[in-house]
């Protein structure tokens, strides 16, 4: 039971702020350090937060601690850790660099309500407070978050229900991130309508205010000088006014305290400790005021005693139930699940089930509520299918020029649909434009709730171009195209491997383009089976820092298939990737050879271009045996730690290699060294170079490349 206190009842008043209510935390030092009672909180946006696990049990210090620990950049990016991503969903990177997923249905496109869904947000809020009560009269600290109905623009006091769900509405910045649905209102940040809660402190019965505002001033006419400045300063504009018309109300007694945040943005989450600090020193200058509130060490004690029960204990779990209003099955998502009845809750293991079900990318969110009644207690797992699908639309493109007069530029996009049944299965459909063209379809079926075992059909056709060289110049250059009609069985392993078995066949033709008009046109017939193994525990594919991939095929193409030739091929490839500090090393090799001499001129291996023997032209070393060695590295300039970043980085690659037409010609000695100086920029397009090439014999080459580098040729 609460007890009741024989003095002014204390009411702490936090705003919202971003980042910058770090210094919350700081205010919350120094009311402990004064002895300082708190016997209600409300709080907007990041006051809510803060407030709210403050209310709930943690200690300044132990906030502190979450603060320093937090990873802010994964927090704020709604994807898992591509470890966590399933296989499939991995390899969706090669193609497809643009993060932003597009719904396509009944001929309108639509895209999610927020930058971020907050599903990390969530589960980290999830495990910091898992057994929340659902009156939050019934914290050790009385609470209440304000929250904005985004249909009226009115603010509404939050006292009830999921408190980490009215956390996550009461700092849905409308835009970033996506509204929160609750009681049948759509809620965003509650500083659009009320960012300094003082009267509904009063309401709920305090005597005296300690508030806490964050409001940063208005930007002047210098300093408007982009349009997220300009943004910011008509959101501010509506902070301004409702920030004002409650500081108006504070009487005699209460005590307003501002932190000096001059040079701090709300996104400046990684300087968290500095404006804790700035926190402590603001209310440091209202020692004397805040005295006044001071108890007794003993009262203090007792408080704290209260004040201090966080409900930390991991429940036994009796049941579990899931919530999925997606086609999937449920006996899908129980599958991954590791949690059992009568067995006790593993957060950290849980949270890494749901990351890995979020991973499917089927769902805009998966969460869970712990259930608990006289006679049980249910772990309930609710999946929320995405509101723009269920069918999706990708993009990617990359561009390249060597500054002499040679580029290329492809875009490309895709159309899936998922999951069209109970077990996942999946249609898609890709086009790519420009130097590379490609039209496909493609039909994948896992065939068990696991999702481990899977069949593909796949009909495709693609053209390019292929020059051919002699002492450094084209003197050629033709046109293939090739349409494939394939299909294979497969099965996942985990989520970082994949084993799969098919066979295709189909047709080709090569056209000189450019070069001796009486070379003839050639026309081809193939059909194969192959076998594929691929391993892929990379952090990153744009700029991996740890982990490794590995890839190795083998086709062999036979007549009864409907191959002219019959020939042996194998491709082998891998890269490694390892960090310390702002420093990357990758170890990125492959080999591939054609056991056949007649095999079309498309089944030749190429180097030269980025990377692939850098200083020699795209694709200017051709023959039917290929090995190359690149070692990279990279340094990340400056410090962009930030929620919205876009790394550059400078470095430079060593690499060596060569074709070869015979294996007997295949010697260490004719391997050639190339290397790169080389700028680069992580942007939402892709990756983005400029280098300039170096190889033996005075061979050199500037590149610009935007788009996918990490092709092993």
């Amino acid at each position: 039971m609460r007890p009741q206190p024989n003095r002014p009842m204390v009411g702490l008043v936090l705003s919202g702020g971003g980042a910058r209510g770090a210094s919350h935390v700081g205010v919350l030092k120094v009311l402990e350090e004064l002895r300082i009672p708190v016997d209600i909180i409300t709080g907007t946006s990041m006051g809510a937060v803060g407030g709210g696990l403050y209310a709930y049990g943690y200690s300044p210090e132990e906030l502190q601690q979450i603060l320093a620990q937090t990873d802010w950049d994964e927090l704020f990016r709604d994807s898992p850790p591509r470890e966590h991503l399933s296989f499939r969903r991995k390899a969706d990177d090669y193609n497809y660099l643009i993060k932003l997923e597009a719904g396509f249905n009944h001929g309108q496109f639509s895209i999610p309500p927020g930058l971020i869904q907050g599903q990390k947000l969530n589960l980290m809020l999830k495990a910091l407070m898992p057994q929340a009560p659902e009156h939050f009269d019934d914290l050790p600290i009385r609470f209440r978050a304000v929250a904005t109905d985004i249909e009226t623009g009115n603010p509404v006091a939050l006292g009830d229900g999921s408190l980490v769900s009215a956390l996550r509405a009461s700092m849905s910045i409308p835009g970033v991130f996506a509204p929160v649905a609750i009681d049948g209102r759509l809620l965003i940040d509650g500083g659009m309508a009320n960012n300094v809660p003082v009267n509904l402190a009063r309401e709920l019965g305090a005597d005296v205010l300690i508030v806490v505002d964050l409001s940063g001033e208005l930007l002047n006419r210098e300093q408007l000088t982009s349009p997220l400045g300009i943004l910011n300063q008509t959101i501010g504009f509506q902070l301004q006014r409702n920030s004002d018309q409650q500081l108006g109300e504070l009487r005699a007694g209460d005590v307003l305290i501002q932190p000096d945040l001059t040079g701090y943005s709300s996104t400046d989450f990684w300087l968290s400790q500095q404006m804790v600090e700035i926190g402590v020193a603001a209310a440091r200058l209202h020692t004397q005021q805040l005295g006044a509130l001071s108890i007794s060490e003993t009262d203090y004690a007792q408080y704290q005693e209260y004040r201090g029960r966080k409900l930390h204990a991991s429940p036994r779990i009796d049941k579990v139930v899931i919530k999925n209003n997606s086609k999937l099955a449920d006996s899908v998502i129980l599958s991954h699940l590791s949690i059992q009845p009568g067995q006790i809750l593993d957060v950290a293991k849980l949270e890494r089930d749901l990351e890995q079900i979020f991973g499917l990318n089927i769902f805009e969110s998966v969460d869970y509520d712990i259930v608990q009644s006289a006679q049980e207690t249910t772990l309930v797992v609710e999946t929320r299918k995405k509101q723009w699908g269920p069918n999706y639309l990708r993009f990617g493109m990359n561009v390249e020029s060597d500054f002499e007069g040679w580029s290329a530029f492809n875009l490309a996009t895709s159309y899936t649909s998922t999951p069209l049944n109970h077990l996942g299965g999946e249609w898609r459909s890709e086009i790519r434009v420009g130097q590379d063209q490609l039209v496909s379809t493609e039909f994948y079926q896992p065939v068990e709730k696991r999702l481990r075992y899977f069949v593909i059909t796949k009909a495709s056709y693609s053209s390019t171009h292929i020059g051919q060289f002699e002492d450094g110049k084209q003197v050629a250059d033709y046109d293939t195209s090739t349409s494939i009609i394939e299909a294979a069985v497969g099965r996942q392993f985990g989520n970082w491997g994949v084993l799969q078995l098919g066979v295709a066949t189909g047709s080709g033709k090569v056209n000189p383009r450019i070069g001796d008009p009486s070379i003839p046109s050639t026309h081809y017939d193939t059909g194969y089976w192959y076998t594929n193994v691929s391993v892929d525990l990379l952090d990153n594919l744009n700029f991996p820092k740890n982990g490794y991939l590995a890839n190795a095929i083998w086709i062999e193409s036979e007549e009864f298939l409907g191959s002219d030739v019959e020939a042996d091929y194998f491709r082998l490839g891998g890269l490694w990737a390892g960090t310390w500090k702002t420093n990357t090393l990758m170890v990125w090799a492959g080999a591939a050879g054609i056991k056949e001499s007649d095999a079309p001129l498309t089944d030749t291996y190429r180097l030269g271009g980025l990377f692939n023997l850098s200083g020699y032209r795209k694709s200017e070393l051709a023959g039917r045996y290929v090995g190359i060695l690149r070692n990279i590295y990279i340094h990340e300039l400056g410090n962009s730690s930030s929620v919205v970043k876009m790394p550059i980085y400078i470095g430079g690659s060593l690499e060596a290699g060569n074709v070869w037409n015979e294996k007997q010609a295949i010697q260490a000695d004719s391997l050639i060294i190339a290397g790169t100086l080389l700028l680069a920029l992580d942007t939402p397009l892709g990756p983005l170079y400029l280098a300039r090439g170096y190889a033996e014999g005075g061979r050199s080459a500037s590149y610009l490349f935007l788009g996918r580098s990490f092709t092993f040729f």
